[in-house]
């Protein structure tokens, strides 16, 4: 007489998270032969999210994908909205010589200033933008459109309200703003209304952003990246018009915000014309649901604040202790070392909600698999991406701006090795995300803007601009050790498959990238306008080649594998 016993269940860990519970162990029922038993059949898929959600029932990831095609459509819409952020970063690497030019460095600086302003605005946005696209998809998938029009009125109500309170808070406090950043007495009247527009600019494009969501939850990335790119074409226009009549600051602030405005039309006449089930709310009806609304943005909402001061802090910092010029040079260096950043971190949009499906389904392997495949790739693309930035940081800047601008190219390197080296969590902040956690994510968002805040405020008094890159590096790295620590002791992994193996042979290819360009970098003579383009690109293009075949001979990645993924999205969609 044979017996079969389901695995016994390990007692709950008091770590939360994926493996802070188990499954009920399944009863007992008869089998056909006498005195056997076998389980009973295991209960439907359950998932597990944190506390601020509801539990609802779900099918396996099996049947989902084969019914939905859902490996289709997460790649088209990964697609559209990597296609919109491309735009607009070329947008601002076409532009941004001719706005130096024109404004000079003081008067780009406070341009630059506005940009930061609206940065660190935009992270106190109570987590509205992504509580709604949560919400309205849930809403929408269970036929509930007056409820997530609920949520879409109390996310456009919340930027308007929120707009109106910066604008009063940004009129109060402006005198004493420009006062600690050093702003010349000629350039305080625009820089005060390139303060007090900052904030008109934040409600208009959290706006926009509660309607494109809205947009994304039912499906429709692609009308969304066609809002994103309209909005990239008129600030284009906008602009060309402030250059062309000599309108400067104000002129150019003034350009964002109709672009705004215009983008906010063109999304809602989309969403009018194409979603006909949503129903907007009132206040009254809408009002029972801001609980659960700000409840789901709490945590996101930390780690958006986190990261705003870590991104910003050194432009103010710079103008508080150096001088407000000092801020150019660093600018100009951000700008290109953000828009180099951003194509890694595409791979990682369509990442989320296959983590989540995974989680959902406890399928714990599969979730393991999607992290060290993920890894590679991420880390592949990030390791080419920074050894042509290393490489070919100083022939950009002398190809694109002329001369003189040694500084930026050094801000430029620096940036990218932080990038780089926050990357390496990139696969695990979003697993954290999709599991229910982004505790977590907060948690290490705050390491990184308090051990920069702490370093820049002891190193930049004394080293100036260097003592901000030397902070900005340090602060990177303490805070992905930080969390790669705590990321592994969450999912109980080993040390080897976090710490090490994922990124030491990229490593090594961005070393010998680098120094394969440096060495091709000395024999080249100096060059500038088409030439120096020429010679920027043929040392990227060495430093890119040495660690792509770095990274094939060390079998980091398979060509055969990235065949197949090239080759998925065309595959045909199921109906």
């Amino acid at each position: 007489m044979c017996r079969r016993w389901p695995r016994r269940c390990t007692p709950c860990s008091r770590t939360r998270g994926w493996r802070g519970g188990c499954a009920p162990r399944a009863p007992f029922v008869q089998c056909d032969s006498p005195g056997a038993r076998r389980p009973a059949a295991p209960p439907p898929f359950i998932r597990r999210r944190s506390p601020l959600e509801r539990v609802e029932p779900v099918e396996p990831q099996s049947e989902a994908g084969s019914r939905g095609g859902i490996g289709r459509r997460l790649a088209a819409n990964t697609l559209h909205a990597a296609s919109g952020r491309v735009v607009s970063v070329l947008l601002w690497l076409v532009f941004t010589p001719r706005i130096l030019r024109a404004l000079g460095t003081e008067g780009y600086a406070i341009w630059s200033l506005f940009f930061a302003l609206t940065g660190y605005l935009s992270a106190f946005d109570l987590g509205l933008v992504q509580g709604t696209l949560r919400h309205v998809a849930g809403a929408r998938a269970r036929d509930a459109h007056e409820e997530a029009g609920a949520f879409a009125t109390l996310g456009v109500l919340g930027f308007f309200t929120l707009g109106l309170a910066w604008i009063a808070l940004l009129g109060l406090l402006g005198d004493l703003a420009l006062r600690l950043l050093h702003v010349p007495p000629a350039q305080a009247g625009v820089a005060r209304f390139a303060l007090i527009a900052g904030g008109a600019a934040f409600a208009l494009a959290g706006v926009v952003n509660v309607v494109t969501s809205v947009l994304q939850a039912y499906g429709r990335f692609d009308l969304a990246n066609s809002v994103a790119v309209a909005i990239t074409i008129f600030q284009g226009l906008g602009i060309l018009l402030a250059l062309r009549f000599g309108l400067g600051i104000r002129g150019l602030v003034l350009g964002m915000m109709a672009s705004w405005l215009l983008g906010l039309l063109c999304a809602s006449l989309l969403l009018r014309l194409n979603i006909r089930d949503l129903r907007w709310s009132s206040w009254p009806r809408a009002r029972p649901h801001l609980r659960e609304a700000l409840a789901f943005g709490g945590p996101m909402q930390l780690a958006g604040i986190f990261s705003a001061v870590h991104l910003q802090l050194d432009k103010f910092l710079l103008g508080a202790f150096i001088a407000l010029a000092a801020i150019t040079p660093y600018d100009l260096g951000a700008r290109v070392a953000i828009s180099a950043s951003v194509f890694p971190q595409f791979l990682l949009l369509a990442v989320l909600p296959t983590a989540a499906a995974f989680h959902a389904t406890q399928d714990r392997e599969r979730l393991r698999e999607l992290y060290r495949r993920g890894a590679r790739f991420v880390l592949s693309a990030g390791a080419v991406v920074l050894a042509v930035v290393l490489g070919a940081g100083s022939r950009v800047f002398v190809a694109w701006l002329g001369p003189g601008h040694e500084d930026s190219a050094t801000v430029l390197r620096a940036l990218a090795l932080g990038f780089a080296v926050a990357l390496t969590t990139g696969m695990g902040t979003t697993l954290v995300r999709g599991i229910g956690r982004p505790d977590v994510e907060a948690r290490f968002a705050g390491v990184v803007a308090g051990s920069h805040l702490l370093l820049s405020l002891v190193l930049i008094p004394g080293w100036g601009l260097r003592g901000a890159l030397v902070a900005w590096v340090v602060s990177n790295a303490a805070g992905s050790v930080y969390f790669l620590t705590r990321f592994r002791s969450l999912f109980g992994w080993t040390r080897r498959e976090v710490l090490l193996t994922p990124h030491l042979v990229p490593a090594l290819a961005v070393t010998a990238g680098w120094l394969s360009a440096m060495a091709l970098d000395r024999v080249m003579p100096a060059s500038s306008g088409i030439v120096a383009w020429i010679a920027a690109a043929a040392l990227g293009g060495v430093s890119a080649l040495v660690v792509l075949g770095v990274l094939t001979v060390a079998r980091y990645v398979n060509p055969q594998e990235i065949r197949v993924l090239l080759t998925y999205p065309r595959r045909r969609m199921a109906p």
